[in-house]
């Protein structure tokens, strides 16, 4: 430092310790600007006390001379602020940084007296630092900000290439700027410099604060979120908050698809890790993202309409959405504000994948221009749960009520198909299971969530006690914390169904067996409820009882240690001894008792239970010898003492009690338990119980086949129950008869069960209500015998000739090989040759599997042992005709009555019965498994079904198929006799046909595919065949064969469609092959030309020459009975075909302005596929229109028909406009020819014939007067409401066609100014002047009846309001 300078800097610091700044501001403005430059450097380098005094003293002194109005104020001021700048700049490392904050506060506060060329100067000083270091000096983090500002409100200044550092105007020019364009040439060149890695924070921070434009505001975040690829994931976090504050300036969309982009392509780099330094950077991964979730929450509780934007992007991308995505919608459900929005979202994507997933699979037409989906939602719920468990537990409760929320959807009736909707359930188990085990904060609410719905008996209850079953079976001692909440809900027990309380008990089951307090709660419950005021809480109670039983028992019968085995039989005791107190009760809880205890007693765990069985044994001995009956009479019951004298009911169900004593005592005999043999031995009991049963006749029970069995009489009501029970204690010696061991005497089976037939026809014919109509179908009511009792006879008198034959058989092994088998198959022989004992049995199996159908009680394995048995040993039979033709039917086989039902007809009801149930459990692919390839763990209980190769399942279904169609073919052939027993079977081959449709669209495997497409096609062919033969005029029969037709027809195209795979992850153009279609349909258009043919025969109306054919099949079969059930059967089918082509229309690509901007120009696969897909769906509505249009060409013989024809084309127009409100949302997808022809077609042709049967059809009721006669009154066979209730019905089903075809106009409009071609031409039918109709000039059948019309309200009721939306069409 010079002399001079150091005076200078001594009269300044004097000046301003006087504060005498106006001096200190002229003293500067007579020095030069390098001056003044090295006096703020050399003051500011210094390194001795009080250093930046004198720089302050300087801006003080600059800023009061300005103030002052001194004309070189603000030049003074600007050379001294941009000295500070300059120098800060330099030495802005200095960690010395308090006094950086004084100068940088000045400097602040001194801002606005700065000249526009001073903030310029400044501004761009601080770009050139960034250019060079690419960094920004940190004490001026509060003063660049509004230093930029500034510059943005600066209006025009001249400037040269020397003023903004040679890069904002040309050299040694001068040009005119604004401060707005200094200011985005500021931005623009700050983010096209390159960032130091620690300074990208400070850099953001500071862009973040300036006030921005739309465009800067993208430009900004562009810039960001490329230099986030730069940095280290700890760094991440600040980045992403630094983006969800500059979003406050607008573009939010963008920013947070930037963000949801950049960590998607992450998450893919990293998600197959396979070293371990990338295992680790995935799992530090997962702890940012974290982070992260916690900065987006944050800010969108800040500002709710980035919330929005979240929003609106998981919407856009709904098809593409990660797990991280995934994770922060969730994270976004905890505000309040969006919950219920972000819940319905992800559970509709949930749902939509799944579904969309179902409808690609089923649908051959139009998969192979077809893309895989994006986003698998299952893969994402399960990456989320996994992740949980570090970084991102902030979204596990928010998962909690997705899966909550997506189990009680899909438990009520949706739009979703059931495969999806099961799917989606139990993804959601599965998630809750591990949400469970892994996080104890949330187990208490998933406990207590699962109650509530319990208590309230939501539609879903049952559902979330299975997954309270799998949660106390995966860990009691997780769930047993809690049980005080499960205790709460007992208290709800008494207004719970039977079917809940099971199902509830049998999920708590290990914690009443571990748990003594839980124990004695439930306990406490049980047993006030047991003695409760009303009859029906006692019985769910006792439900809830058996259960606990059963628990107990089957406990007992698992591997323990011997405390624990002491600890549950000490609990079964005490549970027996309260069922004893409950075998005291009323009679109706008794029979209760009795009935699920002889249920009990059929499973092996119980019959092998000694302390079960000894404890039951001291019961029933002593409860029999109260009404043993003395043996000098023939009958060995006391029947008097179990019948009121005075009010004729029954007090003592003494059937049910025998029953289950029969059951105790086979048990008793199998175990070995049973004692010495003696005269009071149970054995001893029912031999003299069965032999005196077998002697005895109606008069030794006072009864009288000839007497008073009417429930309108006293003595009737008396005869009746007794009769009851003396047929019910026969069904019960027979039931004992047939499962003893010890005593085989299969003649005493045959006389105990004419007697029970002949007492059984008494009381069915007899027994009659006050209308004097019978009250009892069928001796099958009658019987108590049990489904097991039922498949072991059925399974020797129907033997297996496949297992009788092959010795190495898979059901021949220990104890009942194949020599036992053969044994007693033979010892059976009487029993098997007794047909009505045969048919007895079956109908008894058919009633215990229906009557249970909806309660799903009887397990599977059950069902398909009944599938089994009912197939093989009965109706494959009928596969192996004779050369002569004739079927070679066993003798019990053969043997029809007049009046029963035939074997052959029972076992064909069976298997409709199971395959129903096993469908309904969504286990129909058992089916095949269990009648063709039978095994032991099939017929047991087993929660694994077995696992067999995908070329032998479906050899197997195609073996059962090609059975049940050879059985049907043979009946069929032995018409009319077995007409009735082919439609049933053709049902059975109907369900097994769906099922191995859909399995052969999913199927990988190229030769299970060759399998089921050889089956099905050559099925679609016979079903064909038949509607062509010499079948009899069967509604049922021809409805059943269509049905079938129906099924199979997608496989009548060629093999090369189903040879590809079923899902492309690739685009792959495939060209689009108009006659796959006609392959297809083609036998469905020979069946409705077929039936329109016979429609103009029945009608009288000469058929068209030009329209026979060479092969016309026989007509007979097409009566006016049968037609309306095939039209029915066709529309049903059209309907769900057009449902494929309303979803095939909703895969085209749409694409808004932006993404279509975004896409490179040689980009077209999008378009490619949209428009082949268009194609396809476009050539299936015009194959689908023009079967319709013979249809509508031919006037049905019956009114019923004509609706379902209308209803067929509403539903054709429906679709087509919703294919055509599609196409306003694809901007990109053209005006195919393929559209055109599709619109020709149905707004020309269709459109007139329409208008032609719908004036017919109102003509057919004005025909229905007397047209001779007519002032004479018509003769109403229905009532007066009925009669308004078809003319309004008749009216909704117009009206409601012509708004539709009202809504198809608008849209063909709109699509035509949209594209700007015209296409009004192919509108030749004018709604308003064509289908107008004018009610005056019909017939009102109403106004016929005698001397009564509707009054004036009414009669404007049965208006066709055309000019407004019937209401079923609002929901379109």
């Amino acid at each position: 430092m010079t002399s001079e300078d150091s005076e200078l800097t001594t009269q300044l610091a004097a000046l301003g310790r006087t504060k005498a700044y106006v001096e200190v501001g002229k003293l500067l403005s007579e020095q030069e600007d390098d001056v003044v430059y090295k006096l703020v450097e050399d003051d500011l380098s210094s390194t001795d006390a009080g250093t930046g005094a004198l720089t302050l003293t300087l801006i003080k002194g600059s800023s009061a001379l300005a103030e002052s109005g001194h004309t070189s104020g603000s030049s003074v001021l600007g050379t001294v602020c941009s000295a500070c700048v300059g120098q800060i700049c330099e030495d802005s490392a200095d960690p010395e940084t308090q006094k950086w904050t004084a100068i940088s506060d000045t400097l602040l506060q001194v801002l606005p007296q700065l000249g526009p060329r001073s903030i310029i100067d400044i501004a761009f000083r601080v770009l050139a630092e960034l250019k060079t270091s690419g960094t920004l000096p940190t004490p001026l983090a509060s003063f660049l900000p509004m230093l930029l500002d500034t510059l943005g409100t600066i209006g025009s200044v001249e400037i040269t290439s020397e003023d903004v550092s040679a890069v904002a105007a040309e050299d040694d020019v001068r040009v005119t700027r604004t401060g707005s364009e200094l200011k985005a040439y500021w931005i623009e060149s700050a983010c096209s410099y390159k960032w130091h890695a620690q300074a990208l924070v400070r850099v953001c921070a500071l862009l973040r604060e300036l006030v921005l434009t739309e465009a800067q505001v993208e430009r900004v975040a562009s810039r960001v979120q490329r230099q986030m690829e730069c940095i280290e994931l700890m760094e991440l976090p600040a980045m992403v908050y630094q983006l969800l504050l500059l979003s406050r300036h607008g573009s939010k969309r963008n920013i947070v698809s930037g963000i949801f982009t950049f960590f998607d392509n992450m998450e893919k780099q990293l998600k197959d890790a396979h070293s371990d330094d990338e295992r680790k950077r995935w799992r530090e991964l997962g702890d940012i993202e974290g982070t992260i979730m916690l900065h987006i929450s944050y800010g969108i509780k800040q500002d709710f309409e980035l919330g929005d934007a979240l929003i609106a992007f998981a919407k856009e991308s709904s098809d593409s959405l990660s797990s991280f995505s995934f994770a922060c919608l969730l994270s976004l459900a905890r505000i309040h504000r969006f919950e219920d929005n972000v819940t319905v979202l992800l559970r509709t994507q949930l749902l939509r994948s799944m579904h969309d997933e179902d409808m690609r699979v089923g649908m051959v037409w139009v998969r192979p221009y077809l893309l895989e989906s994006g986003s698998d939602a299952q893969e994402l719920l399960h990456a989320v749960v996994e992740r949980s468990s570090y970084g991102w537990d902030q979204v596990t409760q928010s998962l909690i009520q997705l899966c909550l929320n997506t189990m009680d959807y899909t438990a009520r009736r949706n739009t979703y198909s059931p495969v999806a909707c099961t799917q989606a359930r139990q993804t959601c188990t599965r998630v809750l299971q591990t949400a469970f085990a892994t996080h104890e904060f949330v187990r208490g609410e998933i406990v207590d969530q699962i109650m509530n719905r319990v208590v309230f008996q939501t539609e879903s209850h049952m559902h979330f006690l299975d997954l309270l079953q799998l949660l106390v079976a995966n860990d009691v001692d997780a769930v047993r914390p809690y049980s005080t909440k499960i205790i709460d809900a007992l208290d709800s027990i008494s207004v719970m169904s039977s079917r809940t309380l099971e199902g509830l008990v049998r999920a708590i089951a290990p914690l009443f067996l571990d748990d003594v307090q839980f124990r004695s709660s439930l306990i406490l419950v049980l047993r006030k409820i047991l003695f409760a005021h009303g009859v029906d809480e006692r019985r769910v109670a006792l439900s809830g009882l058996f259960v606990l039983i059963s628990c107990a028992a089957q406990s007992l019968d698992c591997e323990a240690g011997q405390r624990q085995s002491n600890v549950r039989l000490a609990v079964l005791l005490e549970v027996l001894g309260l069922l004893r107190r409950c075998l005291t009760q009323q009679p109706e809880i008794r029979k209760a008792a009795y009935d699920q205890l002889s249920t009990l007693l059929d499973e092996p765990f119980a019959r092998n239970n000694a302390a079960l069985l000894s404890t039951l044994h001291g019961i029933f001995q002593t409860e029999f010898m109260k009404y043993q009956a003395d043996r000098s009479h023939d009958s060995p019951i006391n029947f008097q003492l179990c019948v009121s004298p005075t009010t004729h009911k029954v007090t003592m169900p003494v059937a049910s009690f025998m029953q289950c004593f029969a059951k105790l005592t086979l048990a008793l005999e199998s175990s070995s338990t049973l004692g010495p043999s003696g005269s009071e031995s149970p054995s001893s009991i029912w031999t003299d119980v069965c032999t005196r049963f077998s002697r005895a006749q109606m008069e030794d029970f006072e009864l009288d086949a000839n007497g008073d069995f009417a429930l309108d009489s006293p003595s009737g009501v008396r005869n009746n129950n007794t009769a009851r029970l003396v047929i019910g204690c026969i069904d019960a010696a027979i039931e004992y008869e047939l499962c003893s061991t010890t005593n085989t005497n299969p003649a005493l089976v045959v006389e105990l069960f004419s007697k029970f037939q002949r007492f059984s026809d008494v009381l069915c014919t007899r027994c009659v209500d006050e209308r004097k109509k019978r009250v009892i179908g069928g001796a099958s009511e009658l019987s108590h015998m049990t489904l097991p009792t039922t498949l072991n006879v059925l399974e020797l008198v129907l033997s297996d000739p496949r297992r009788m034959d092959n010795p190495d058989h898979a059901l021949n092994c220990a104890p009942h090989d194949h020599t036992w088998f053969v044994a007693h198959t033979s010892g059976v022989s009487l029993w098997a040759a007794n047909t009505a004992f045969v048919r007895h049995l079956l109908e008894i199996a058919l009633a215990r599997v229906t009557e249970r159908a909806g309660m799903c009680e009887e397990p599977t394995h059950r069902v398909l042992h009944l599938a089994y048995i009912a197939y093989s040993g009965a109706l494959a039979a009928c596969a192996r005709p004779l050369e002569s033709g004739i079927l070679d039917l066993p003798a019990n086989l053969a043997k029809r009555s007049a009046k029963a039902r035939s074997i052959l007809y029972v076992a064909a009801e069976s298997l409709v019965a199971c395959t129903s149930v096993l469908q309904s459990r969504g286990k129909l692919d058992l089916l095949h498994v269990a009648v063709m390839r039978p095994q032991l763990m099939l017929f047991a209980p087993n929660d694994d079904p077995p696992t067999i190769d995908a070329l032998l399942d479906a050899q197997y279904a195609s073996a059962l198929i090609t059975g049940l169609r050879n059985t049907s073919e043979q009946m069929l052939a032995q018409k009319p006799v077995m007409a009735r027993e082919a439609t049933t079977v053709l049902t059975s081959l109907h369900a097994m046909c769906v099922q191995l449709s859909r399995t052969g669209n999913c199927c990988s495997n190229e030769g299970a595919r060759a399998v089921i497409y050889k089956t099905m096609n050559e099925t679609a062919r016979w079903a064909f065949s038949l509607v062509g033969g010499e079948l009899p005029g069967d509604a049922n029969l021809l409805r059943n064969i269509t049905m079938v037709l129906t099924s199979c027809q997608p496989f009548l195209q060629p093999e090369t469609v189903f040879a590809r795979p079923p899902l492309q992850l690739t685009f792959v153009s495939v060209p689009v092959d108009v006659r796959m279609d006609d392959y297809e349909l083609g036998t469905l258009s020979r069946l409705i030309g077929s039936i329109c043919t016979a429609s103009r025969l029945l009608t009288n109306i000469e058929a068209d020459p030009n329209e026979t054919d060479e092969d016309e099949p026989n007509l007979g079969i097409f009566t006016a009975r049968t037609i309306p059930a095939l039209v029915t059967v066709l529309a049903a089918w059209f309907k769900a075909e057009l449902h494929q082509v309303d979803w095939a229309s909703t895969q085209l690509r749409r694409m808004s302005a932006s993404e279509l901007a975004e896409r490179p120009e040689n980009d077209a696969e999008d378009l490619v596929m949209s428009i082949q897909v268009e194609r396809r769906v476009c050539g299936r509505i015009h194959s689908l229109s023009q079967l319709l249009l013979q249809l509508l060409s031919t006037v049905m013989p019956t009114q019923a028909a004509t609706d379902q024809v209308i209803r067929m084309f509403h539903d054709l127009h429906r679709s087509f406009a919703h294919l055509t409100r599609t196409k306003l949302q694809c901007v990109q997808v053209p005006i195919t020819e393929s559209y055109i022809d599709c619109l020709s077609l149905i707004c020309s042709t269709l459109n007139t014939h329409a208008h032609s049967m719908i004036i017919d059809k109102y003509g057919a009721l004005v025909g229905s007067a007397d047209t001779e006669n007519p002032k004479k009154k018509t003769k109403l066979t229905s009532s007066k409401s009925a009669g308004k209730s078809h003319v309004l019905r008749n009216s909704t089903l117009v009206s409601s066609l012509v708004y539709q075809m009202e809504l198809t106009e608008k849209y063909v409009g709109m699509v035509a100014a949209k594209h700007k071609t015209p296409l009004a031409h192919y509108l030749k039918r004018s709604l308003a002047r064509d289908f107008r109709i004018e009610r005056d000039r019909l017939h009102d059948p109403l106004q016929d009846t005698e001397g009564n019309s509707l009054d004036e309200e009414s009669a404007d009721t049965t208006m066709l309001m055309l000019d407004s939306p019937p209401p079923d069409m609002l929901d379109d």
